[in-house]
Parts: structure tokens; sequence; C-alpha cells
């Protein structure tokens, strides 16, 4: 409802009116009902989304190499105490025989490669990434979804290497021999191999 006021005009003028509005009909909580139209708890939770409830020693899924990988790598050796005197060196026959087969030869090729390094640099050393995946017939890529991505990837799965830093990268010195579950992997004839191998070098089964 308005209430029209006529306000008396000068002398000489024309008479106006004007409206007011009463206070009555602009409700300002009708209009403007922030509380309903915004909730915040509604609209941002938090929690739902972002969990952090991971368990603390359950393994994940392996890291992507594109979150950490640089063009120049850090390699440094990664020296078990636990394989001293039961591991097998990266450049073994052992390594070529039976872990080739759970590897993939690209990983395998590449720890080779980076095994070889610390024969004349034992505390370490820098590569270029893309100049290793180049001369490994990888390409040149680097990123998560390259060929040597996803090589590295495999050996940070299999526990050869793991990442130190952004730009480091540390690579067993000795792999362990495999395990039952990792002898299913290879062919039957493979894992007699395996068997006869552990015989003459008088270990049992892993």
């Amino acid at each position: 409802m308005s209430i029209v006021t006529i306000t008396p005009p000068p002398p000489g003028s024309a008479t106006t009116s004007t409206t007011t509005p009463r206070s009555d009909t602009a409700p300002a909580a009708d209009t403007a009902p922030a509380a309903d139209t915004a909730p915040a708890p509604d609209t941002a939770p938090a929690p739902d989304t972002a969990p952090s409830t991971e368990p603390a020693g359950v393994p994940r899924a392996p890291q992507p190499i594109v979150t950490w990988i640089s063009p120049t790598v850090a390699i440094i050796p990664w020296e078990d105490p636990r394989l001293v005197g039961l591991g097998h060196d990266l450049r073994s026959d052992y390594v070529e025989r039976f872990w080739l087969g759970v590897l993939g030869p690209a990983t395998t090729l590449l720890l080779r490669r980076l095994a070889r390094g610390f024969t004349e640099r034992p505390t370490g050393y820098r590569i270029d990434l893309a100049d290793t995946a180049q001369a490994m017939g990888l390409g040149r890529g680097i990123g998560h979804s390259s060929m040597i991505g996803r090589t590295l990837e495999r050996a940070c799965q299999f526990g050869a290497c793991r990442i130190e830093s952004e730009a480091a990268l540390a690579v067993r010195t000795l792999m362990p021999t495999l395990t039952t579950r990792q002898l299913r992997r290879l062919p039957d004839p493979v894992q007699r191999s395996h068997a006869t191998w552990l015989s003459a070098h008088g270990l049992g089964a892993a």
C-alpha cells in the first residue's frame, strides 16, 4: 500500500505528487533470505571431498612420475643392509634370467645402465633424462605418459627404485631373490630353472 502526498506547488508551477512507500511494503527478510540461499555447510563439505584418513602403512599406487620428474635427475645408490650377502647385483646373471620376466625388458635395461654408473661414481651422479631415454630407444619425452616415465614408475612399483626428492632417484645396488608370488608370473621352465639355481647356490625357496 502507498500513501500519496500532494505537495502544494510554488506559485506559477504545476501540481506534482510523490509516492512514499511504507516500510511494511518492502520487508527485507522476505526479499533477501541470505541464510536460505547460501548455507556454507551445505556448499563446502570439506571433510567429504578431502578426507585425510589414509592408512599409514598401506602401500599406495605408484607415485606418478610426472609429479616429480625433472629434466636432470640425480641418481644415488640405495644400499639395503638386509641384502648384503644375499642380494643380486643389478648387472648379474640372476637379474637378467629371472627378474627380467617380472620387471620387463625396458625397466631391466634401465636399472642395469643406472647400476653401471655406480662403478665410476659410487656416491652417485646426474643424468639427462631425455638423453637417457633416447639412448635406450624410448624417445625423448619425459612426462608421466612417456615411455621413460612408465619405465621409471614400474621400477618404483617393484621396489627397485624410490623417489628421494623432486629431482633425485635412489636405485638399489642389490635386488632380492624373487618371492614365490613373483615366480608365479614366470613360465614353468623359468620357474624350474630358478629352483635349480637356488639349489646350486645352497639357497632355499624365497
